[in-house]
């Protein structure tokens, strides 16, 4: 009783859309898996097409007119992670939903000419000295770590980039900003990922690798100024969390029965909000304030495909608002299943 009522605060809360299940994306066959590559190993040619197709989706014109306050591309995925935050983090959803929506973003990618694999951040390769990673790079890399009281990152290809979703529920806008601190970066090193891929169940796995690395990471990186809700406006995001997402499927590996195992709420608890702050919704939003009406108008039911349940099941239905079409989760649960089709390597 306590779960159901706790579901339906949320609901109230964020608000509920209906998603419509005609647009549900089903798999194909999974024939040629493409490569995830660590940054470190991705061609110095790769690198270059790689930012400059992020560059474009950057600059490319806002096509949903979903998203409060979205004039890019980019800012239409920002507001993506922005109106369903409620919903993706501190939840079973955590791990499938950023799967979900790093395919969204290699789909923009692809529109903008790069084809490759989508790179990711092998961060245990850097782990206690962040700022020496060649992710870094002024040319080939993402710049460094920023500069002045708004800590905007002044080098690099997004230096003079406006992000304009953000900070919190709010569209002001602002730079790429991030503050890279070293010794948080030691908690992303090899034995804190096997510590974090360590448990049997998934219930157990997803809240490790969320509290552990993942988190550890966005603290020692504070990309967006260590915003929860709108982090993902550094493009630095998707490299940690291709990190993130290798490590559940490093999890899922060890046996194939984790590969339809999930569980967990599809909606954050109000009383608990997110795991790695206190005092639940209500006293979080002091720090970034509630989901405007426009938002509550286009952020979905947290509860569709798991039968009105609070809690996450291989039916839950992610939607991405329309930047690629919605699809369930049981779709994205192998990464070559066929609805996706790459391999960490």
């Amino acid at each position: 009783m306590q779960s159901a009522l706790a579901l339906l605060l949320v609901v109230a809360t964020v608000g509920v859309r209906a998603v419509p299940f005609s647009l549900v994306d089903t798999p194909a066959k999974c024939t040629n898996p493409t490569k995830r590559v660590s940054w470190h190993d991705v061609s110095a040619e790769d690198k270059k097409a790689y930012i400059s197709a992020e560059q474009c989706i950057m600059n490319a014109e806002a096509k949903l007119k979903k998203m409060p306050g979205a004039k890019t591309q980019w800012d239409e995925l920002v507001g993506l992670h922005q109106i369903l935050s409620l919903q993706i983090h501190s939840t079973g959803t955590f791990l499938p939903y950023h799967r979900y929506m790093l395919h969204a973003h290699e789909h923009l990618l692809n529109q903008c000419g790069y084809n490759k694999g989508l790179p990711y951040w092998d961060e245990t390769r850097d782990a206690g000295n962040f700022s020496i990673s060649p992710v870094f790079d002024s040319v080939l890399g993402f710049g460094g770590t920023g500069q002045g009281t708004s800590k905007c990152v002044e080098d690099g290809p997004f230096r003079n980039f406006t992000v304009n979703i953000g900070p919190g529920f709010t569209s002001q806008p602002r730079c790429v900003n991030r503050q890279i601190t070293n010794a948080l970066s030691s908690y992303c090193s090899a034995s804190a990922v096997q510590k974090a891929i360590s448990p049997t169940t998934y219930e157990e796995a997803w809240r490790a690798i969320y509290s552990g690395p993942h988190l550890m990471g966005h603290i020692a990186l504070s990309m967006m100024n260590a915003d929860s809700i709108t982090s993902n406006g550094d493009p630095l995001f998707f490299m940690h969390h291709g990190f993130v997402d290798k490590m559940w499927a490093d999890w899922q590996a060890k046996d194939p029965k984790r590969l339809t195992e999930i569980s967990g709420l599809n909606a954050q608890d109000p009383k608990v909000g997110f795991l790695e702050f206190p005092g639940g919704i209500e006293e979080e939003s002091k720090m970034w304030g509630h989901p405007t009406t426009e938002m509550k108008a286009v952020t979905p039911d947290p509860t569709t495909g798991d039968k009105g349940g609070n809690q996450t099941t291989l039916g839950h239905v992610m939607t991405s608002l329309g930047i690629i079409p919605d699809t369930t989760l049981e779709n994205i649960m192998d990464t070559k299943g066929g609805y996706l089709c790459y391999e960490y390597v």
